[in-house]
């Protein structure tokens, strides 16, 4: 029931979009990854997943990886988990979050904005005359909703966040401060993978551009900029995008990469 009512979510909201953004192909994908390893056997001990950029990856050493945006590696409570400890146990989450993702872009588009609320389940229960005796105790975590006040009255929850998650990110308190770091890498992979801004000033408003690692979505930018410059062009589009993805420092492209897993040591 819970997978159907992901399905039904992301259907009436593709349904408010342009024809042309349900008739392409998502923009964001999802991947397995070895989020720890065993450094005595060399064993995978805990997999993940990580919501990707289909359309743009980066060479780390000797392995090219789609960019990432964020990773989970806690099932949920919406979706049943498969076995633990193998590469797909997280999937059914991980596929949901990225379609209300994909949609959620589609909406900043046409100007609406993120915000942190709270995703309460007793708001979910019936009351009066027809509720049931027995009562679940209260399930309340800070979530990620998508709110656009021309296309939706209600907003779009994106992801609620777990303590199990907030667990699995390093330098992270808080279930609250994890949903802050999210929401910020959300909008700068928005900013450059999707929007591919021109506008050097909007990086430097970011939250996650305070830290020093975040900085790298606007030297990417600038990469990108002088070649369009070289080009005689006003902006950046997606190929130049992926040659400075190529052509940036190795560093720099671990940088982009971590991130998705690995809060910047100074971020709070």
């Amino acid at each position: 029931m819970n997978y159907r009512y992901c399905v039904l979510w992301a259907v009436s909201l593709l349904l408010a979009l342009p024809e042309s953004s349900i008739l392409a192909k998502p923009h964001i994908a999802i991947q397995p990854y070895e989020a720890e390893i065993d450094n005595v056997t060399g064993e995978t001990k805990v997999y993940g997943q990580l919501i990707v950029h289909r359309a743009f990856d980066v060479q780390l050493t000797d392995v090219i990886k789609q960019v990432p945006i964020f990773s989970i590696q806690y099932p949920g409570l919406h979706h049943r988990a498969v076995e633990e400890n193998r590469p797909n146990h997280v999937e059914a989450r991980a596929k949901c979050i990225a379609e209300r993702l994909a949609a959620a872009w589609s909406l900043l588009e046409q100007g609406g904005h993120l915000e942190i609320l709270t995703d309460d389940w007793t708001e979910w229960h019936l009351e009066g005359q027809t509720a049931p005796k027995y009562r679940s105790a209260p399930q309340v975590y800070p979530a990620i909703y998508m709110r656009n006040d021309n296309a939706l009255r209600e907003p779009l929850r994106i992801m609620t966040i777990y303590p199990e998650d907030e667990e699995s990110y390093p330098w992270v308190s808080s279930t609250d401060e994890l949903a802050k770091y999210i929401v910020s890498l959300i909008k700068a992979h928005y900013l450059l993978f999707w929007r591919l801004e021109p506008d050097i000033k909007q990086y430097e408003q970011l939250e996650i551009d305070r830290t020093r690692e975040g900085k790298i979505f606007k030297e990417v930018a600038i990469r990108s900029l002088e070649m369009a410059e070289l080009l005689d062009l006003e902006q950046f589009n997606k190929e130049i995008l992926k040659d400075a993805l190529a052509r940036i420092a190795l560093p720099q492209r671990q940088r982009l990469y971590r991130m998705a897993t690995i809060a910047p040591i100074d971020w709070e």
